[in-house]
């Protein structure tokens, strides 16, 4: 007779884990069914950083805190376009995820927690990871998990990728149909079905038709394919945030492929390292104040360059006096991959010379050039730009061709507060659940809010292993 589980969870990761965990705990019977040959997920690749308020961590340091000021921060630095009930649900409940995984042994860095800086930083203190980034959570809660597992309340079938729900003649979801490693369709039922598989970052395809963007960088899990999306929408769900892309400001990837392979990732951050080149996009014109403080100014500004792309200009006494352009990389190395001929470094004795190699106009460079040394002669940059160290006057020159890209899911499901599926109705397909990266980035909206990924996903996969039965 076919086993009716009481909760299948699609996908081994941030969230399905401690859904697991929670799960059975509670004495409930659960699958766990994930496409990939180990557990994590994400947790593999992500920097696993984490935000919550209230925390015994911050206590401990003295700093107070509160979800309802978590809460304005997001809503501030999102300009309110972060979902707001679960916004609210993520950073109500986000306290007693970091407690519970410091009970588990999870160790923040020392010097944590600290308010950020690659992202728009909080108002107080309240953003952390560990050494090891999501290996760091991942190490936490895999001993729950397999405890769980011994215990004979959670059953693990790995390389199995779930294909297809199944519903009732109600239209409740009580099962799924699944393929196995050797290809042989196998189903499984259940009172309910938490989709935690991730986002679609992954699927260059599907990524391109929901963020109108080309997927630049082949830097995603690659098992994020966007299953938990298409499962939901075959039973009626629909997605959400579709306004909500994001981009990071620039990397030098390896190659004019798309996608391709991250190389280096350039010192942008004036918290970090003051600029003393300029940037130019395609036209060859400066579109930002390269010094802006804001990183979610900056982000946003570059989305709306000409394939969200733009080119690091500087001459050769910048290269051999200014701190590391890229961290870890020496001024020989960026000197020689210009000399070289790698595809994106570029050396000329000339500017014009340097934008037909960078492929940039050569008279708009020039003029850009020329007005960016005027304007810092005369302590007038047309940005408003205050660190102007020196002008690009030292032969040669060079250019850096940095591309802007994201491997955030943006768009997801769509969920109630309860973290119920929902149709285009507003109503709640029975059986059916979501957390995670399966739910886009709801939790931040159109801005970088940090920890607001990995947070609700451990939270959100929390939260329904202790409510669902």
């Amino acid at each position: 007779m076919l086993k009716n589980w009481d909760i299948i969870i699609v996908g081994a990761g941030t969230a399905g884990i401690p859904a697991a965990i929670f799960s059975a705990k509670r004495g409930q019977s659960v699958l766990v069914l994930d496409s990939a040959k180990e557990i994590g997920g994400t947790l593999h690749l992500s920097s696993g950083q984490m935000s919550a308020a209230g925390t015994k961590l911050q206590r401990s340091k003295g700093i107070t805190d509160s979800s309802d000021m978590h809460y304005n921060d997001i809503m501030r630095i999102s300009k309110n376009t972060a979902h707001p009930q679960l916004t609210r649900l993520a950073v109500d409940n986000a306290s007693e995820t970091l407690n519970w995984l410091e009970q588990l042994g999870f160790q923040p860095l020392a010097e944590h927690p600290v308010k950020g800086q690659a992202h728009e930083p909080y108002s107080v203190p309240r953003y952390v990871w560990g050494k090891d980034k999501g290996i760091s959570i991942l190490d936490a809660i895999t001993a729950p998990f397999n405890e769980a597992i011994s215990a004979d309340n959670v059953e693990l079938k790995l390389n199995t990728r779930v294909k297809e729900l199944t519903t009732a003649s109600n239209g409740a979801v009580n099962g799924v149909i699944a393929s196995t490693k050797d290809n042989k369709r196998v189903k499984f039922s259940a009172k309910n079905i938490i989709l935690t598989a991730g986002g679609y970052a992954a699927n260059r395809i599907l990524y391109e038709e929901l963020s109108g963007h080309p997927a630049y960088a082949d830097h995603s899990y690659p098992y994020c394919i966007g299953d938990a999306l298409s499962l939901s929408l075959d039973v009626g769900g629909v997605a959400y945030g579709h306004d909500n892309f994001l981009t990071s400001f620039g990397a030098i990837m390896q190659s004019y492929d798309v996608p391709s392979k991250i190389r280096f990732r350039p010192n942008h951050w004036p918290e970090k390292r003051m600029p003393w080149e300029i940037y130019v996009n395609a036209h060859g014109k400066r579109f930002i104040r390269e010094d802006e403080p804001s990183v979610d100014t900056r982000e946003h500004t570059i989305q709306k360059q000409p394939n969200m792309r733009h080119w690091i200009i500087f001459d050769s006494t910048t290269l051999k006096e200014a701190p590391p352009l890229i961290n870890d990389v020496n001024t020989e190395i960026i000197r020689k991959a210009a000399e070289d001929g790698d595809p994106m470094f570029y050396k000329a004795n000339t500017i014009s010379q340097l934008a037909s190699k960078a492929g940039l106009p050569s008279e708009v460079l020039n003029e850009t050039v020329i007005k960016y040394n005027i304007g810092r002669a005369k302590n007038s940059d047309a940005f408003n730009r205050i660190h102007m160290p020196r002008p690009i006057d030292a032969p040669p020159f060079y250019a850096i061709r940095s591309q802007a890209m994201s491997v955030s899911s943006t768009v997801g499901v769509k969920v109630d507060n309860k973290l119920r599926v929902v149709n285009s109705n507003g109503e709640h397909i029975p059986g059916l659940y979501a957390a995670g990266e399966s739910l886009g980035t709801a939790m931040m909206g159109s801005s970088f809010c940090g920890g607001m990924l990995v947070t609700p996903a451990l939270t959100f996969g929390k939260i329904l292993g202790e409510s669902l039965s």
